[in-house]
C-alpha cells in the first residue's frame, strides 16, 4: 500500500485525474515511493519491528532511520546473541526527536566486528509525523510535476513570437527529503 492515495493527488491538483493519468498513477506512485525508501534506508509506511545488523568498533553507531528501538544486542557470526544491552547502556540519538539515526554506547566503543551489532526497531519514518508530512509533501509535489510534466519546459515570448523548449535543469522536488537525510 502506498502512502499517497489518488484522492491526495487529486486534492493537490484541484481536479480529478484523467483516465490516462489514473491508469499510470499507481505505477508511478509505487516506483517513486520505492525510490525514496531506498534513498533514505527506511520505510515511509507503518511497519513492525525488524532486526538489522551493523559493524561495531565505534562509539557513535550510525543506523538507518527508525523509531521504537526495542533491542540492542551483540551477536556472533551465526547471529547468536552474546550480550543484550539494557537501555541505560546506550542512548538513541538525536535524543529530542522521534526519528533516531544513531546509537551511542555510554561505556565507550562498541566491540569491533562485522555485522556484530543487532538493532531491533521499526525502520520507518511513519511514527515521526513532522518528518512524514515533509516527505509526503515532497512526494506529492514530485507526482504533480510528473503529471503536469511542465517543470522542465521553458517558454519565451518576444514581440508576439513564442517558443517552448525543454531545459536540462529540472526542479528538484525531493530537495526537502535530501535536507532531512544528509548524505542522500
Amino acid at each position: 500500500m502506498a502512502l499517497i492515495t489518488q484522492a491526495d493527488i487529486e486534492a493537490r491538483l484541484g481536479r480529478s485525474l484523467t483516465a490516462d493519468e489514473s491508469s499510470s498513477f499507481t505505477l508511478i506512485n509505487l516506483a517513486l515511493q520505492a525510490h525514496i525508501e531506498r534513498m533514505i534506508g527506511s520505510s515511509i509506511e507503518s511497519v513492525s519491528p525488524t532486526t538489522r545488523y551493523y559493524d561495531g568498533g565505534v562509539q557513535h553507531l550510525a543506523i538507518d532511520p527508525c523509531t521504537s528501538i526495542t533491542a540492542l544486542k551483540y551477536v556472533d557470526d551465526n547471529t547468536d546473541v552474546e550480550y543484550t544491552f539494557i537501555s541505560s547502556d546506550y542512548t538513541s540519538e538525536p535524543v529530542n526527536k522521534t526519528l533516531k539515526t544513531m546509537l551511542r554506547n555510554r561505556d565507550g566503543k562498541f566491540v569491533t566486528g562485522i555485522n556484530n551489532i543487532a538493532v531491533t526497531a521499526k525502520f520507518s519514518i511513519y511514527e515521526d509525523t513532522n518528518t512524514l508530512n515533509i516527505v509526503k509533501s515532497a512526494l506529492l509535489e514530485s507526482l504533480v510535476s510528473e503529471i503536469s510534466n511542465n517543470d522542465n519546459i521553458q517558454r519565451e515570448s518576444i514581440e508576439g513570437y513564442s517558443v517552448d523548449y525543454v531545459t536540462d535543469q529540472t526542479k528538484d522536488n525531493l530537495s526537502a527529503i535530501k535536507f532531512l537525510f544528509p548524505g542522500v
